[in-house]
């Protein structure tokens, strides 16, 4: 039975940690076990149920936290003290060379390196020596790597450059999220939100990377041509405070619901009648399949990698007005009945954890074989 150890910052809400979670959940205990190499201290969203469900969770400080140097040695500690780890599956985009370099040097034998983004997290000049080390740690994924693993193909060139690369599409269950009338109303009710209302729906954290500024730009003028509508943010994080603050400055503000954490979003989905993503940059989020799988509308910025999904526009962060035209276009909005069928589309297409499930426990099998594997 492959155990594998995941490393990432940590396990609270996020799209990889939803990945992985979805993974968990959907996996034969008897087949398949993880375990998790984190860098928080704190208790984290998903710890309750991780250890129920058999997980092993160690922590380490972080490379911020250590510098190179002592990161190094605190890796290289810890495959020491677990020479049981025989799998390791890196989540830490470009710390992840790091990572891999020292599980390669002692001695385990599969090493996979995932990509779920497409950019690092901070630009500007502030951001120059912290990517500088970035940098630096991409150049040795690739080497100490076994396989390589990407969302879409755009977040594995910016991970692996030209390198050939698998591409494990950001599974969910599809069936939770089938378009659901009886959740739509009782969400709405439990929201104060009119059943025959227009809603909008935004799900991410609230971080620069999410752009909720431009979302708010949207909801301004929106809300004052459709004084009906009403908006959705689901979520939190660090800005949540700033743009809860600059959301009560406009227009329809007592139309906007700030929904919080969530860990169960289904209902949200079947609540709404049109996905928001104008992200600033994406892998290819969950939240965007799980909108596909409730057969609802979407309109995302260009920079959002879509891959086979259909029921979306994409759209320029430069023009609030043509968000606003697709946003008036009759035909984004709902029909309940193809809504209704549409995750079997997104299940057919790929994006099913069977599916998702089948393809890892492929690599992760490959774990007694001798030599290097490649995709």
């Amino acid at each position: 039975m492959p155990r594998v150890l995941h490393v990432l910052h940590s396990m609270n809400c996020g799209g990889a940690e939803t990945l992985l979670m979805n993974l968990l959940r959907g996996a034969d205990p008897a087949e398949l076990r993880f375990d998790f190499l984190v860098h928080v201290p704190d208790e984290m969203f998903y710890e309750a149920e991780l250890k129920a469900r058999g997980a092993v969770i160690h922590r380490l400080p972080s490379l911020r936290q250590l510098g190179p140097m002592g990161y190094r040695r605190a890796l290289a500690r810890f495959f020491r003290e677990h020479p049981e780890v025989r799998i390791v599956h890196s989540h830490l985009e470009t710390t992840t060379g790091l990572i891999l370099e020292q599980a390669r040097r002692a001695g385990v034998p599969l090493r996979l390196a995932h990509s779920h983004n497409t950019r690092f997290t901070r630009a500007g000049l502030r951001a120059i020596p912290e990517n500088t080390l970035k940098r630096w740690c991409r150049r040795k994924i690739v080497p100490n790597a076994t396989h390589r693993l990407a969302c879409s193909p755009e977040a594995a060139r910016w991970l692996f450059g030209n390198t050939e690369a698998i591409l494990l599409p950001n599974a969910i269950d599809t069936a939770r999220f089938r378009f659901s009338e009886r959740a739509r109303q009782e969400t709405r009710e439990r929201l104060g939100i009119p059943r025959d209302a227009r809603v909008l729906l935004h799900v991410g954290r609230f971080q620069p990377q999410k752009n909720h500024r431009f979302l708010m730009r949207i909801w301004q003028e929106y809300a004052a041509l459709k004084p009906s509508a009403y908006l959705i943010c689901v979520g939190e994080g660090e800005l949540m405070p700033e743009i809860k603050a600059l959301a009560d400055t406009l227009p329809g503000a007592a139309r906007v619901r700030f929904a919080g954490l969530q860990a169960e979003t289904a209902a949200f989905y079947s609540a709404a009648d049109v996905f928001l993503l104008p992200s600033l940059f994406e892998g290819l989020p969950v939240t965007l399949v799980e909108a596909q799988a409730a057969g609802l509308p979407c309109l995302i910025s260009e920079r959002v990698p879509s891959d086979t999904l259909r029921n979306l526009r994409r759209l320029p962060l430069n023009d609030t007005a043509l968000w606003l035209d697709a946003l008036r276009q009759k035909n984004i909005m709902n029909n309940c009945a193809l809504r209704i069928a549409h995750y079997e589309l997104i299940n057919d297409a790929g994006y099913g954890i069977q599916s998702a499930l089948e393809k890892l426990l492929k690599i992760y099998e490959a774990e007694n074989d001798e030599g290097e594997h490649q995709p």
